[in-house]
């Protein structure tokens, strides 16, 4: 399987584009706890990261204008198309790691909820700004009965070598679920567990919870602001 699709500019910097790459893979985070089965369940793990990731990106290009005047449209959008096939809440578990077995309900409860929130509201914007580029997807060698794939694709650029981003998935009752993004070489959960864990352990984890909720304000007041501009 080597299909492709277009996406991305062309006129940034590698330092740029690296950051906006992330920016869109970080983007298959965001999900709910209560995501219910799709038509696409029993699809294999590259055909959803493929036909999701497609589907994205056109529903941006063609929504452009509207997203200009609208920009709270594109959380809309990730809210239909993305969040079905992430697994957030074992994501979350992967994220605090030995923090997250010793948390309470309640803890268990509110930081996806706003780790969620901070990726939605962070990513939301750049998301918006993207348009041509293309994907490159690898074959798939996984056998019929493995539940822990890794789906690898190329993002491909007009100079210098593409961007390896991997998608670690897992087989669940509702179907393949991302669970953790890498982008070239680096993990994307275990990068928030380091920065998680150094709040964690200066503030312990309410601190933590505390810390992503003031974000979350703030990044909210700055895009109602950006709305209200438009």
């Amino acid at each position: 399987m080597n299909t492709k699709s277009k996406h991305m500019p062309q006129h940034r910097s590698t330092a740029e584009r690296i950051s906006m790459f992330l920016v869109l893979m970080t983007a298959l985070i965001m999900i709910t706890f209560t995501s219910t089965a799709s038509a696409n369940d029993n699809q294999a793990a590259d055909q959803i990261i493929s036909e999701t990731t497609n589907r994205m990106l056109e529903a941006l290009k063609q929504e452009r204008d509207v997203i200009t005047q609208h920009p709270e449209r594109v959380h809309e959008l990730a809210n239909q198309i993305i969040m079905p096939h992430v697994d957030f809440q074992r994501m979350s578990s992967w994220v605090l790691g030995k923090h997250w077995r010793r948390a309470t309900t309640e803890q268990k409860q509110q930081f996806p909820a706003q780790f969620r929130s901070l990726i939605l509201r962070t990513y939301a914007t750049a998301l918006s700004e993207y348009t041509d580029e293309t994907i490159s997807y690898l074959p798939l060698r996984a056998s019929n009965d493995e539940m822990d794939v890794t789906v690898k694709t190329i993002i491909e650029r007009t100079s210098g070598p593409g961007i390896p981003v991997a998608y670690r998935m897992h087989q669940t009752q509702l179907g393949w679920k991302v669970y953790d993004i890498s982008i070239d070489g680096i993990s994307l959960v275990n990068n928030y567990r380091r920065s998680f864990s150094s709040e964690i352990r200066r503030n312990g984890l309410n601190g933590l919870i505390n810390k992503l909720m003031a974000k979350n304000s703030s990044l909210a007041t700055k895009h109602s602001q950006l709305a209200s501009n438009q």
